[in-house]
């Protein structure tokens, strides 16, 4: 089509319609520098083309050109004052400027214009979600719903403020309203997952988990929380399993590795277990459980007291306030022969 188009202008360069038919297919193609060109020359051969100076904002917006896209928008707005559209636009950049005031103006305007544009709505509602004034949020959503009751989005993003507010009875419901609309929608059974599983009602949360992960089996949060909900019920080989697929998915991730040096644990294969934390000390060296955990397989069941230590001490070094190990650090100083430091060490704590 861009070829096409492309020949229409070389025949007639003074053909505005050729140059809009070649941005357009430029901006589909997502060659956005090229769509502004062939826009700005539409706009000199005709500069009253309200839905070209729309068009061309929209391509400066996708290149972060927020500025120049402000000034487009309102060059359609003078065309065409009434345009709801250049309105919820202006307001967009605004939003992507984060001018929150200026962008709630213009998405005002819009609906005055449009009062049925529920895209509108949304934004409103994610401006007040923002700023944690959800009692708005919510009218907002109520708003868009009584005018499109058939978008899932709409419930998705009502459901995520009521999950927020921890009023976890309403999020179910719209949540479930989504999924009536789009039940192939591995996003939200991943949401709804996570509701239950606030309520920790981990049976559910396995449900909800398992199905965001037949839809879309690369899906890495989900087996992670598969992989937790499984933990919480103590289904460890279970769990190992979960983490093990994420891990697949997306290796060198520390709290994979250790979930899964956890369950390992559970599971007594302190081997593994070492391994994994290990993994997750490579990954992030200041991660203070997996040095108290490594610490207490190495002297609980390893009887490795030096590597214990080592563990240990870099856990306090850390945190200096948690010293819940403190009878085990003893032990070690004491079976390494160094009854002076486990006396000192006894006195510190009981300080």
């Amino acid at each position: 089509m861009i070829e096409r188009y492309k020949k229409s202008t070389e025949i007639d360069p003074n053909d505005a319609d050729a140059w809009i038919n070649l941005g357009d297919a430029y901006y589909d193609e997502n060659k956005y520098d090229y769509a502004i060109e062939s826009y700005q020359k539409a706009i000199e051969i005709n500069p009253y083309f309200s839905e070209v100076w729309n068009n061309l904002g929209l391509a400066f917006s996708i290149m972060r050109q927020y500025k120049e896209a402000i000034k487009c928008y309102q060059k359609a707005i003078e065309i065409e004052p009434d345009d709801a559209i250049a309105y919820y636009n202006l307001g967009f950049a605004h939003e992507d400027l984060e001018e929150y005031d200026e962008a709630l103006r213009f998405y005002k305007i819009a609906l005055e214009y449009d009062p049925g544009y529920t895209d509108v709505w949304n934004n409103i509602a994610l401006i007040y979600k923002e700023n944690e004034q959800y009692d708005k949020a919510i009218k907002c959503y109520e708003k868009a719903l009584n005018i499109n009751p058939d978008e899932p989005l709409l419930y998705n993003n009502l459901a995520i403020i009521y999950y927020n507010i921890q009023n976890y009875e309403e999020a179910i419901r719209h949540y479930k309203k989504a999924l009536d609309l789009d039940p192939y929608n591995a996003e939200l059974w991943f949401d709804l997952g996570d509701v239950v599983y606030e309520q920790n009602d981990y049976d559910l949360a396995i449900k909800f988990y398992k199905k965001a992960t037949e839809l879309n089996p690369y899906f890495v949060e989900a087996w992670n929380n598969l992989g937790l909900s499984y933990t919480f019920k103590e289904n460890f080989k279970e769990s190992v399993e979960c983490y093990e697929q994420a891990l697949n998915l997306q290796s060198e991730d520390a709290i994979l590795y250790e979930n899964l040096a956890i369950s390992y644990s559970a599971l007594k294969d302190f081997d593994n277990a070492i391994i994994y934390f290990q993994n997750t000390l490579r990954v992030d060296p200041d991660n203070v459980n997996a040095h108290k955990k490594l610490g207490i397989i190495y002297c609980g069941v390893k009887n490795d007291y030096k590597n214990a230590l080592i563990h240990f001490e870099k856990s306090i070094s850390l945190d200096p306030s948690d010293l819940d190990f403190w009878e085990s650090m003893v032990l070690c100083y004491q079976k390494l022969g160094q009854p002076e430091k486990a006396k000192e060490l006894n006195e510190r704590h009981l300080k």
